[in-house]
């Protein structure tokens, strides 16, 4: 039995974040994963400013930027409406961040936040390591069991993904379709007329989700769907992808002559941040998807986990100052939804209604088109550059 202040099951954005902030603090980590480093990650790899600066917080960027082939950096935002219309916005850098927005395979930029876990004594960072549940004392969790054993801390953080076996054991787990999303994604190459732009293209068929085609590189790209069960069915899935990069009017300018790069073709689930539920109990924390922090118009996920990561990870250090280990789920519950929950989530829910309906879609990007300030605002939401509220200005017929 091996004893710790901090157990984090989970080492990608969010275990690492908050294992990297803890034993800034001075805290003894364990920090374990199933997988064997480096390992692929399913993803859109688009990684936003807002993400970027906390990725340079951390010591991370710097590494990624030594890795040649890392970051395809992107200064805009092009968005297609269902009858064609092309919004091209600018990230203007001129709003509350100043730093770059990049794609970044999530290999390359898990594997560097390993490589920087793995600078600090006070973590033990274990790959090949399968945690499979908690291990409780009364309405406590004393550790976890793990196929290399018992890992025993004051507090654990889950941060083991959107179908997380720690989440499930404490009936944590969002399991709402309603309150979820679906994504699939494949890698190609030989893509056309990339530029420096990440291109989102709304489909009747798919509101309110999208397709995307995220350049990375010389003409390769991260190509792929967003869906709501809410109010498209999950199992369409596949078909929806094939009809994008096969059928829709501006990805087959893209594609037309590209090839999809074998066994890059996955999907997987995106657990909105609208939720209703507590991301924990007792001593033990969710972050990242197995706390169900994705962005419900987005999908995006990387910002969210990099972030509840962080909120943890003070949580915890607030709560072990104090020696009170019950004050870390107050704290943390203050944190995140003081951040995101009336800021971000549950307007975000509500503006599906709105994005399904292919007539508002349609009105709001020819406005938003005609004048590039608009355009350039849009952008900069996206990218985490200004607030979600600014986004009601392109409602006012004077902006």
């Amino acid at each position: 039995m091996q004893r710790y202040d901090v157990v984090i099951s989970g080492a990608g954005l969010a275990g690492c974040s908050a294992a990297l902030s803890l034993a800034r603090q001075g805290l003894r980590v364990a920090l374990l994963d199933k997988a064997c480093f480096p390992r692929e990650k399913i993803c859109g790899d688009g990684v936003t400013a807002a993400s970027t600066e906390l990725l340079e917080e951390m010591g991370v960027l710097e590494m990624l930027r030594q890795r040649p082939g890392s970051l395809t950096e992107f200064r805009g935002a092009t968005f297609v409406s269902p009858g064609g219309t092309v919004v091209q916005g600018r990230i203007l850098r001129n709003g509350h961040l100043s730093g770059s927005s990049y794609v970044i395979p999530r290999m390359v930029l898990d594997d560097s936040l390993v490589s920087r876990v793995k600078e600090h004594s006070s973590i033990t960072f274990l790959d090949k390591t399968t945690v499979t549940g908690l291990v409780m004392d009364g309405d406590r969790a004393r550790g976890v069991a793990t196929s290399a054993g018992e890992f025993c801390g004051r507090i654990i953080i889950a941060a083991d993904g959107a179908y997380s076996p720690i989440a499930k054991q404490l009936d944590l787990w969002n399991r709402d379709k309603s309150q979820q999303g679906f994504a699939m994604r494949a890698w190609f190459s030989g893509v056309e007329g990339l530029g420096d732009s990440i291109e989102l293209c709304y489909d009747k068929a798919m509101l309110p989700g999208y397709g995307w085609i995220f350049p990375a590189g010389e003409q390769r790209a991260n190509v792929g769907v967003f869906l709501l069960p809410r109010f498209t069915d999950q199992r369409t899935l596949k078909r929806l992808f094939e009809r994008f990069v096969g059928e829709h009017h501006y990805a087959v300018g893209r594609l037309k002559n590209a090839v999809m790069e074998p066994g890059t073709l996955k999907s997987w689930p995106l657990p909105f941040g609208s939720f209703a539920g507590k991301r924990g109990r007792s001593n033990v924390l969710l972050a990242g998807d197995a706390g169900s922090f994705i962005d419900p118009i987005t999908g995006e996920g990387i910002y969210y986990a990099l972030k509840t990561g962080r909120y943890a990870a003070e949580a915890v250090a607030h709560a072990l100052e104090r020696n009170d280990e019950s004050a870390a789920l107050t704290r943390y519950e203050q944190l995140w939804r003081g951040e995101f929950s009336t800021r971000v989530y549950v307007p975000g829910y509500a503006f599906q209604h709105f994005m399904n309906n292919e007539w508002f879609v349609e009105t709001f990007m020819r406005y938003t088109a005609r004048k590039q300030h608009r355009a350039d605002l849009l952008a900069d939401v996206v990218v985490h550059n200004r607030k979600r509220r600014d986004l009601f200005k392109l409602l006012n017929p004077f902006y």
